[in-house]
């Protein structure tokens, strides 16, 4: 009697067992590394968000101009944040401030534009002066947070959180003009320019 070509009972469930081994495997391996990709993603998007904020603070303070009058002192308080800068020309009070319903870091320049410099949602801001009265430092603390509204968090989504800091010295912590500026001051103005 001649045997019959094909493949046992016991041979096929072997051979599903191996194949659901191997794709259980491939399915962790693949899903973990995309899991990652992701969780490092959110968090880069988040590091970039509160770098933006913290850059274009930056570069206003930069800009900061010594007061010359009580309306060009700089405001510092908890969530917000103003001071003197020039811009086009002009001396004019620059203010930034947190808006904690709608998680946005708002921009505004005295009889310029208005603008949300935050594009994913901050969840804290917070200004403060640190430092004794002859040496006083500007702190400043961005904390991005775009999932802050779901409902239910992982320890990965509170892994994703970034918060920065810097702490600058600001000209406006000067009381006064150096000999050197009042004497520019005094060549611009004479030349027509404004201070």
């Amino acid at each position: 009697m001649k045997r019959k070509q094909g493949f046992t009972l016991v041979e096929i469930i072997i051979v599903v067992f191996i194949v659901a081994i191997v794709s259980g495997i491939a399915y962790r391996l693949m899903s973990g590394t995309f899991s990652q990709y992701f969780k490092s993603q959110s968090k880069l998007t988040n590091l970039r968000a509160a770098s933006i904020i913290l850059e274009r603070i930056k570069a206003d303070i930069r800009l900061a101009l010594i007061p010359i009058d009580d309306s060009e002192n700089p405001v510092i308080e908890a969530e917000k944040l103003s001071f003197c800068i020039t811009d086009e020309g002009k001396r004019r009070m620059v203010t930034y401030t947190f808006n904690s319903s709608e998680g946005k870091v708002i921009r505004e320049v005295a009889g310029g534009s208005n603008r949300v410099i935050s594009l994913v949602r901050v969840g804290d801001f917070k200004v403060s002066e640190v430092g004794e009265e002859d040496r006083k430092l500007l702190s400043i603390a961005v904390v991005v947070d775009n999932e802050k509204d779901q409902e239910i968090r992982t320890e990965t989504s509170l892994a994703n959180q970034v918060e920065l800091k810097a702490v600058l010295y600001p000209r406006f912590f000067t009381e006064t003009l150096s000999d050197e500026e009042k004497f520019w001051n005094l060549a611009r103005t004479s030349a027509g320019g404004s201070t």
